[in-house]
């Protein structure tokens, strides 16, 4: 009797997995295909890509930024693999496919939410939700480093719109600068004793707190040169995904000093993380953002004209097929490594 209820389990189990997988897939191709060809129009960002003049200056631009794609993807596996580790041991390929179809799931989920998903699923042995909380982290440490860059592009950015070298505007700049440097401490200080959290939640929870303690314990697994680790990590992301965005825009002939250009992409990346957005719908998103951000910038110089605009929606668009869609449509393949439904299926 207890063998013909394991197999039919075993068998539920086998068809649940399929249909989730299936499903995903599905959703995701569907969901792609509507808004690359008909809801966003993306194919009009390639009709300004094939009117670039060819050049050797461009083709190099070209390729920089196809190769920082699977360094990108890389340095996000390997900050994945290390936070991981502390629940299971995993290769770097299982890494990389989890990352993938982690961003295959997230193209039609709220906030990245489906990003945890896919990678949490493709584990054998590890407790899931403590795979999410150790996940966080690293996404904790890169939502770290878009505010420290952004804050730090908003002191440089202060003056075009005040003037701080008269009177109360010298000493509200400078307010400013003291608390964007007592803010980006605070994070950091945070951040790298986040462990400090595991011991608030006994405090607060109570007599509840054995039912979540393995949850909870989760934060005090890192030592402060774990994070820092992983804030490094997220650093080294950050600074690649930066420099494609700036590559782009050469390349669609926006031009700008570098230096100018990384603190106008800064406080783009710096807007889009407090903007609740959904994947798939980013590149409106992330277009109108860059627009309104490099239009206010260039019309403060009398620069801003329509082949500049033009040239900014289409760097953006084209970082994003890079970074996200192109990601996506590859881990589509990987959902089906994906196992919803395992043996020992910890939370």
């Amino acid at each position: 009797m207890k063998t013909k209820l394991r197999k039919k389990y075993l068998a539920y189990r086998q068809t649940g997995n399929i249909i989730i997988r299936l499903l995903v897939v599905v959703f995701t191709i569907v969901f792609l295909y509507d808004q690359l060809f008909f809801e966003k129009d993306v194919t009009s960002v390639f009709d300004v890509f094939s009117n670039i003049h060819t050049g050797f200056l461009s083709n190099t631009l070209l390729l920089i930024a196809i190769i920082l794609i699977p360094v990108n993807l890389f340095l996000e596996s390997i900050k994945w693999k290390y936070l991981i580790s502390k629940l299971e041991t995993i290769s770097i390929f299982s890494s990389i496919k989890g990352l993938l179809a982690g961003i295959a799931v997230s193209m039609i989920m709220p906030n990245r939410v489906g990003d945890y998903l896919g990678r949490v699923f493709i584990l054998k042995k590890a407790d899931r939700l403590q795979a999410v909380l150790s996940t966080f982290l690293g996404s904790l440490a890169q939502l770290i480093t878009t505010i420290i860059f952004g804050l730090i592009a908003l002191v440089f950015f202060y003056t075009e719109y005040i003037n701080v070298y008269s009177g109360l505007h010298f000493w509200l700049y400078l307010g400013f600068i003291l608390m964007v440097i007592i803010v980006i401490f605070i994070m950091i200080l945070g951040f790298l004793n986040f462990s400090v959290f595991s011991i608030i939640i006994k405090k607060i929870s109570g007599n509840y707190y054995k039912k979540i303690e393995k949850y909870a314990q989760v934060f005090s697994w890192y030592s402060q040169w774990e994070l820092l680790y992983v804030l490094i990590l997220s650093i080294s992301r950050y600074v690649i995904f930066s420099l494609q965005f700036y590559l782009l825009l050469q390349l669609f002939g926006v031009e700008g000093g570098y230096f100018e250009s990384m603190m106008l992409i800064a406080i783009i990346y710096i807007v889009m993380a407090i903007i609740p957005t959904i994947a798939l719908t980013e590149i409106g998103v992330r277009g109108s953002v860059s627009l309104y951000i490099f239009q206010q910038h260039f019309e403060a110089l009398g620069l801003w004209n329509s082949e500049i605009a033009i040239g900014v929606v289409s760097a953006s668009s084209m970082l994003w097929l890079f970074n996200i869609v192109l990601p996506a449509i590859i881990g589509t393949g990987f959902v089906f490594s994906l196992k919803f439904f395992r043996k020992n299926n910890g939370s």
